[in-house]
């Protein structure tokens, strides 16, 4: 008995005192006798409110471990990369610049860090000048693209949608990494978001992850995880902010082409299914990665655009069309915005649609009915994987069934 109390102390110790995953997160999961809180906070001798290190901006503060190329995390947003085995370019973006690794050789080579050509406009740098903090600037970090609110308060900042004490868990044992009521979205995503007086909840959002290397600071630790494919949640997520942009009153009007009409203007479906066309490029790095909750894919928010930058450029008709009316967040001319999408111009459209070729009434593998007027594919299983069909995500049955 006494020595299998032995191999059991001595087991509790070894999990103690060696670096585990389950104790590296510096953002929650914190133990008794956590160094965490000091990286951000300091009692007494504080620079900023809440007693953090450094300003005066949340942007700045963020930048201090996640920027400038700090050695104290492995994700820097500031510049778009992460640090593993080698260095990766971010798949959200970096808010200042972004890292192309243009010879594939996992290294910063001078000129594979790009200007970005949009950006989620964070409070702390004027859009299109990174020289300095801002704090005389109002309705920019105010305004929401595709929003019928405002933010109040600090305007938008990173805990707009990060919250900074939420903790992480590791992925399953295929890579998925899912946010419900007892856990942590992926990426520190808040649960909640309240926009003026409008509170959204139960925001989960699961992703798969790669493990890519390790990262070790402060005598601890943990792996360093690469986002490759979006699996469920970031339209209802995303949509908390950009409420213009949710299509929730589908399209009952047959040949409109399943486009939703909402706040008075068509709108692109979400959570659609997609069948591939060929050669469709479905990477989270390179192209524009579906979502997939079960078998059936499905067109979201992150399937066209970065969650933090681009480096895309639009030119001619791409960049023509004016968005929003009243946008003060770019001194360039109305429309003149890359808007986040992930290939140049149209890219993000060809990708599916090709030369409008696929995923419209004219794609080859949809067939014509028996009624001379409306098409069925030629494999329902690809859309419809059981008798009882699909209806997650928030896919309701009226975008192919007209007068539910």
């Amino acid at each position: 008995m006494r020595a299998r109390i032995a191999v059991l102390l001595a087991a509790l110790l070894t999990c103690l005192l060696l670096p585990s995953a389950a104790f590296a997160w510096t953002h929650g999961q914190f133990t008794a006798t956590t160094d965490a809180c000091a990286g951000c906070h300091v009692a007494h001798a504080a620079q900023e409110p809440k007693l953090l290190k450094t300003g005066p901006t949340q942007t700045q503060f963020c930048f201090m471990c996640h920027g400038g190329g700090a050695i104290s995390a492995p994700y820097d947003v500031e510049n778009g990369y992460t640090v593993g085995a080698a260095v990766y370019p971010s798949t959200a973006g970096g808010f200042v610049q972004q890292f192309v690794d243009a010879d594939s050789d996992g290294v910063i080579d001078p000129g594979e860090l790009h200007p970005v050509t949009s950006r989620h406009n964070v409070w702390g740098f004027v859009y299109g000048d990174e020289s300095g903090a801002v704090q005389d600037t109002t309705n920019i970090y105010y305004w929401i693209p595709g929003g019928s609110s405002w933010f109040t308060g600090s305007g938008f900042v990173c805990s707009s949608c990060h919250d900074p004490h939420a903790g992480g868990r590791t992925p399953d044992a295929s890579g998925y990494i899912a946010g419900d009521a007892s856990n942590a979205n992926p990426r520190l995503l808040r649960k909640s978001i309240t926009v003026q007086d409008a509170a959204y909840t139960d925001l989960y959002v699961s992703f798969k992850v790669a493990t890519v290397g390790t990262f070790t600071y402060s005598a601890t630790t943990s792996a360093v995880y690469r986002v490759v494919e979006y699996k469920s949640g970031s339209t209802r997520w995303c949509g908390a902010c950009h409420n213009k942009f949710r299509t929730s009153n589908n399209d009952l009007n047959p040949g409109a082409g399943h486009a939703n009409y909402y706040f008075g203007m068509w709108r692109h479906p979400m959570d659609a299914h997609v069948l591939p066309p060929p050669g469709f490029d479905g990477s989270v790095q390179t192209g524009t990665p579906l979502e997939k909750p079960s078998s059936v894919y499905h067109v979201a928010c992150f399937t066209c655009h970065r969650a933090h930058s681009t480096v895309a450029t639009m030119t001619g008709w791409a960049s023509s069309w004016p968005r929003d009316a009243a946008d003060p967040a770019t001194s360039k001319a109305l429309g003149d915005t890359s808007a986040l999408l992930r290939m140049d111009n149209r890219g993000v459209c060809y990708n599916c649609h090709g030369a409008g070729q696929y995923n419209c009434w004219n794609d080859t593998r949809l067939v014509l009915a028996s009624d001379g007027v409306s098409y069925i594919p030629m494999d329902c299983s690809k859309c419809h994987p059981s008798s009882t069909h699909y209806t997650g995500g928030g896919y309701h049955c009226s975008v192919c069934h007209v007068g539910w």
